[in-house]
Parts: structure tokens; sequence; C-alpha cells
């Protein structure tokens, strides 16, 4: 699948702004890097992250999002998940990571559980809320 319109405009101005980018998925690294491949954004990510290949738990379990966290040496307040699956912005949360939430169609915050600390309707929206309050 080709990635939405604005998301290598978007990740590209995160990247530029200082942002550190990385990839995290339940696919393999191999599948994963032929998708980002085909979209011309693998370039952007420093990094890319597997938990099929590290802890063998698949989001939201808090395993993969610590193993993560360890293997990058940052605190977890300092990381921000960004995806368009409610149940990965819970699991990130509860680990104490930061979370946004792209409201692809269909999707919707939920009214329990830990809740996104971003919101918005495309990766160019939450780009806007992370400049701003990172990079005022």
């Amino acid at each position: 699948m080709p990635p939405h319109p604005e998301v290598p405009a978007a990740l590209r101005r995160l990247r530029d702004q200082g942002f550190r980018l990385f990839t995290f998925t339940d696919n393999t690294l191999g599948i994963s890097g032929r998708k980002l491949e085909r979209a011309g954004i693998i370039d952007l990510f420093e990094r890319r992250f597997s938990v099929g290949e590290t802890v063998r738990r698949d989001r939201p379990a808090p395993e993969g999002y610590r193993s993560m966290a360890a293997a990058l040496d940052v605190d977890p307040g300092d990381i921000c998940l960004i995806a368009c699956h409610v149940w990965d912005t819970i699991g990130a949360v509860a680990v104490g990571w930061q979370a946004a939430l792209i409201l692809r169609e269909g999707n919707a915050p939920l009214d329990v559980g830990p809740q996104p600390d971003y919101v918005g309707q495309d990766l160019d929206a939450i780009a806007d809320q992370l400049i701003k309050r990172f990079r005022p």
C-alpha cells in the first residue's frame, strides 16, 4: 500500500525539525523494509524495530514498547508513538510514552483507557502539534 499523500512530506518536516524517526511494527523488518522502500520513505528513519524479531509479543503488549525504549536508551516519556490504531496508542501511553492518534476513516479515540496526547486528521496535523510544542 502506498503511504497516505501527506506522509512523506510530513515525515521530512519532522526530521528536518530535529525529531528522530523510528518505525515500530509487528511485521518482520524485511516486510516493513520492503513497504518503506516502495513508498520511498525508508531513508527518513534512523532505525526500525520489530516486536516479532525481539520480544515476540504483538502490540499493545508492554514488552515491545519497553524493549524499544531500552534499545534507544531513551526515557519513555521522551518517545511519542504516532499511529492510526487506537490499540497502539493505548499500549504506548500505558508504558509512559506520549502518543498521537491519526484519525483515518473509521478510526476514533475510545472513551476508555489511556488517551493519546495528540489527535489529528492526518500526519500533517500531528506534525504541526509536535513542532509547536517541542520546537517553538
